[in-house]
């Protein structure tokens, strides 16, 4: 790899290091179930499925005891890491301190990681059962069967322009599951959400707030969160835009993300500035997400 720290070396006119356009640290971290602290390799979540009621059919009958529906997920735990050396002689030449601009950007570097793995777990192969030991896809086809395939509703229909039908099936796949109304995101690629900006119900002030129109944006609207992110999983022009409930994933953390600057006396004292993470992310459920494939052509 070639050595760039000549890039940044003192001149009269530069007074500090500027950043270069850069997600600056998790979009998606926020959207999903949090498991914290978890040791060892691999973790599980357990899950409670539906019951319906019994009619009673008299007096004094019998108690029912129905089992309730159980599952169990099983995700792993990856470690994440990498390293930065900045030599003394390169910080003493320079006007700026180095050191606080390379820690920020670890920390985004941090959070474009969690990303991709939270958009690539999504629609991964989830282990199921008591050791997980069972694998559970998201299908190819329409998510219910109630679901009419023209939009492509599907983890890997053709894909097409977001338009707002697209959009409204997708809020109806998940309706039509019983997933809370609240708590629901979608996660889109830029050309997505440009294409999204080009359809007149998304942009009308019936429709949308005008105030995130203003900015070039949706916030809210058709009952989802949206997030614009450049870490979706993706195949040549064709990017998987994911509609989901926060229970719809659990991600797992070892520990905080660890970013350290240390000085290293058998280097020649030069600062290094490390980080790492220890994470891992595990579909719960197929019914709380949808995944959307669009075309970015």
């Amino acid at each position: 790899m070639a050595d760039t720290q000549s890039n940044v070396y003192a001149q009269a006119y530069a007074a500090n290091i500027m950043q270069l356009a850069q997600q600056k640290y998790s979009k998606l971290l926020s959207t999903v179930y949090i498991k914290p602290n978890v040791k060892g390799k691999t973790f599980f979540q357990d899950q409670i499925g539906k019951w319906s009621m019994s009619t009673k059919g008299g007096r004094n009958v019998q108690t029912p005891n129905n089992d309730p529906n159980l599952g169990r997920r099983m995700g792993t735990l990856v470690d994440y890491h990498d390293n930065r050396m900045l030599d003394r002689g390169d910080e003493l030449r320079m006007i700026s301190d180095p050191r606080s601009a390379y820690t920020i950007a670890a920390a985004s570097a941090l959070g474009r990681q969690i990303d991709t793995v939270i958009a690539n777990q999504m629609s991964a192969i989830a282990k199921s059962g008591e050791t997980g030991s069972t694998n559970v896809t998201l299908g190819t086809t329409s998510i219910a069967a109630h679901v009419d395939p023209t939009p492509n509703i599907t983890t890997q229909g053709t894909a097409a322009t977001l338009t707002f039908q697209r959009v409204r099936n997708t809020k109806r796949v998940l309706d039509l599951e019983d997933v809370e109304a609240e708590d629901r995101f979608f996660a889109v690629s830029p050309h997505a959400m440009d294409q999204l900006l080009n359809t007149t119900q998304a942009t009308s002030s019936d429709y949308a707030a005008v105030k995130a129109l203003v900015r070039g944006e949706i916030d809210t609207w058709m009952g989802f969160k949206w997030i614009v992110s450049t870490n979706l999983s993706s195949s040549g022009t064709v990017t998987s835009c994911m509609a989901f409930n926060r229970y719809a994933l659990c991600m797992a953390m070892g520990s905080e993300p660890l970013v350290r600057t240390d000085e290293r006396t058998d280097l020649s004292y030069s600062w290094q500035v490390y980080y790492e993470l220890n994470i891992g992310a595990v579909r719960l459920e197929e019914a709380r997400v949808v995944l959307v494939n669009c075309t970015s052509e």
